[in-house]
């Protein structure tokens, strides 16, 4: 079944595309609506380098600000995102834990879509030996139950990652 509201929340920010107030955001999010067509093609010495140039600078703030402004992505935007996160050249050259943004991402994510990046939140926070607190711990757990809830994750996802998060207890 379509969702109106959905629809019409992607068309308006497709013909307005949101304003930032934050110079460093506003670029990622140019950088990825202009590229998002060939995301599979961001390669070492193009695209994938222009996306790291944009994110190595983050600051704290900027990272606060992004998340306070998540609302305003596209969803498919910040699939690609997370998903650029996982590349191996980008660990290398970004000096923050990016499995924890992945994981505050995946947790702040439209409930409907989250199965999008279920599968990839242990490589993250493996990949970026991500120190995870207590409270985004909780939070994850709960978004799973959510997910499962929904059906929207299988038996065996559910178990599965409930089992990670708990082996990450500090």
């Amino acid at each position: 079944m379509m969702n109106i509201h959905l629809l019409k929340k992607t068309f308006y920010k497709t013909l307005f595309p949101p304003k930032f107030g934050n110079e460093k955001i506003q670029s990622l999010y140019h950088f990825v609506a202009e590229n998002d067509s060939n995301i599979e093609h961001w390669e070492v010495g193009g695209l994938l380098s222009e996306f790291i140039d944009i994110i190595k600078d983050f600051q704290e703030n900027d990272i606060q600000y992004f998340f306070e402004r998540i609302s305003l992505w596209n969803s498919y935007y910040l699939v690609i995102i997370s998903d650029k996160f996982l590349e191996n050249h980008v660990r290398s050259v970004i000096k923050y834990d990016l499995g924890l943004i992945y994981a505050k991402i995946f947790l702040l994510y439209e409930d409907a879509d989250s199965y999008y990046l279920i599968d990839n939140l242990e490589i993250a926070i493996t990949m970026y030996q991500s120190k995870i607190d207590k409270a985004t711990l909780i939070d994850l757990m709960h978004k799973i139950e959510l997910l499962y809830y929904k059906k929207l994750i299988t038996k065996q996802q559910h178990d599965y990652h409930l089992t990670f998060i708990n082996s990450l207890n500090p």
